[in-house]
């Protein structure tokens, strides 16, 4: 019986330069179909991690759609960053866990019971053009996860600040937002007792020329208020501008997105 691998697809800007339509990964957590559907069990619960068969980068020209395939040591992600080309090479930069334990340690049961989550790593993959191997380099000692970028100006190209949550206490929630200069492997953050932002999302100032001339917005939780609230950062500086509070608390949600209109 053949196995299913979990695996994502890194889209690209609507205008790029490359050739390719790169890079798909494919994690070594599979699933035999036919117990997926006979098993009774949850969904996630029929995969199986099987870490000796490694990851997989492969890239596809979008010209003529041939593929070329990297391996890596075996991961696991929910989100990429970007990915983008450089003389031949490309990179992709993900938000990687050493394994899938992080899904069973966001059961609302572990949560409630205090058990330690597993830690994000910003990893920056690189694909060579000769070779078939993809090693990778560490972009930030902060922990990142729920990954933005402005990404009307730099998704899919060279780049140099991510914007994510992060934690303040290894192994607990998500309790600030990040800021990383993937340029220069510095990070900056916001954080405020007893608040747990959620995913921050990147607004341009009209007219912005620098790339991280905007700001920041992010639902929060206050957890002794029991509210929740607006929260508006400098994208630059990191800084609070302002904050709307709302008379009750908002459900954590993901991939939330800015409207002009």
């Amino acid at each position: 019986m053949s196995s299913t691998r979990a695996s994502s697809v890194s889209t690209f800007g609507q205008k790029p330069t490359w050739t390719r339509a790169g890079p798909w990964d494919a994690f070594p957590l599979v699933v035999n179909p036919l117990r997926l559907l006979l098993s009774g069990k949850p969904f996630i619960e029929n995969y199986e991690w099987k870490p000796g068969q490694g990851t997989r980068f492969i890239l596809i020209d979008k010209k003529d759609g041939s593929a070329r395939s990297y391996n890596a040591e075996a991961f696991f992600a929910f989100h990429h960053v970007n990915a983008f080309e450089e003389k031949g090479e490309v990179f992709v930069d993900i938000a990687a866990y050493r394994d899938p334990e992080i899904i069973t340690a966001l059961y609302l049961e572990n949560l409630q019971a205090g058990k330690p989550i597993p830690p994000t790593e910003l990893r920056r993959y690189r694909l060579p053009a000769q070779g078939k191997a993809a090693d990778f380099e560490l972009l930030s000692s902060e922990p990142l996860e729920l990954p933005r970028l402005n990404y009307k100006s730099h998704n899919g190209k060279a780049y140099r600040y991510a914007y994510g949550v992060g934690v303040r206490r290894a192994g607990g929630f998500a309790d600030q937002l990040v800021k990383v200069d993937v340029r220069e492997r510095t990070a900056k953050l916001w954080w405020e007792e007893n608040s747990y932002p959620g995913e921050p999302v990147f607004i341009a100032r009209p007219g912005a020329v620098a790339e991280d001339d905007g700001v920041i917005l992010s639902v929060a939780l206050d957890t002794v208020k029991g509210t929740s609230f607006l929260l508006v950062l400098d994208a630059a500086s990191f800084t609070e501008l302002a904050r709307a509070e709302v008379p009750h608390h908002i459900p954590f949600g993901l991939h939330g997105q800015f409207f002009e209109k």
